[in-house]
């Protein structure tokens, strides 16, 4: 199996394909499998490497709180991409992945060449009045309770048995010290002055129904990314990439032609 070392062993895996290449990072208690359906529609147009971020999936899984600091969660995706080989890509990030994606983008200007930011937001702290007082429900609650509830406010009404999947996913692969600690860290980051300093062409994707990160908080980040386009993708909530894949996989394909073609032209 691929591991970056980074201090932890970072699980990753690597499709084959063609240019520009795509890099996915996932969100809390998720893991690379919240990307299927991006993997299944681009496989063999475009080379495309994921992720599992400490803590989650199959990467390493360490108890202590210092290991669970931002700048560890960012130096891991470059351990990944510098691993695999991977030198230039469109980054894309889901959640508390926009968070990481967004810091990388401005530290490694040179990596990247576009960057789409799913379900994302600059400050999780600042969560509506019922997104940030539920998660902390992981700290009193038994932990498939608290998860379950996350699971019910991070998919849409029609997401059936799709919240199924999510809650399963989550409790098999992500353990309730690694969802605590990362908790405590996407918490206390504020990331407006990063935002401000991206200039690559950026897409911000958000489910109307998101109710973890609202829409308010995806149009903070068009507000304050230069070159930004904002999509709003009706019946969808927090996982937009895995309700409505139709839809996410050809705003995200259409927005990489258009940046593909603009530096064609350049």
């Amino acid at each position: 199996m691929p591991y970056a070392d980074n201090g932890v062993k970072i699980y990753y895996e690597v499709e084959d394909g063609g240019e520009p290449a795509i890099v996915f990072v996932h969100g809390w208690t998720a893991n690379m499998n919240f990307w299927r359906e991006q993997r299944e529609y681009f496989k063999g147009k475009h080379r495309m490497l994921f992720i599992d971020n400490r803590g989650h999936g199959k990467s390493d899984k360490p108890f202590n709180r210092s290991f669970y600091e931002f700048d560890n969660f960012v130096s891991d995706l470059h351990a990944a991409v510098k691993d695999a080989s991977f030198d230039r890509f469109v980054l894309v990030g889901h959640s508390f992945g926009t968070m990481i994606s967004m810091r990388y983008c401005v530290e490694h200007p040179g990596r990247v060449e576009a960057l789409v930011l799913i379900g994302g937001g600059a400050r999780i702290q600042s969560l509506h009045r019922y997104g940030y007082p539920i998660g902390r429900l992981f700290a009193t609650l038994a932990y498939g309770i608290s998860a379950r509830i996350i699971a019910n406010m991070a998919f849409g009404r029609k997401a059936g048995e799709l919240r199924d999947w999510g809650l399963k996913e989550a409790l098999e692969n992500t353990p309730k010290h690694a969802a605590l600690n990362t908790l405590w860290t996407l918490t206390t980051v504020d990331l407006r002055d990063i935002a401000r300093e991206i200039e690559k062409p950026t897409l911000i994707v958000v489910g109307k129904e998101d109710a973890l990160l609202p829409v308010s908080k995806s149009e903070e980040l068009s507000r304050l990314i230069k070159n930004s386009k904002m999509v709003i993708v009706p019946d969808a909530g927090h996982c937009v990439m895995l309700e409505q894949p139709e839809i996410v996989n050809r705003v995200l394909e259409e927005f990489i032609h258009t940046f593909s073609a603009m530096l064609i032209r350049a």
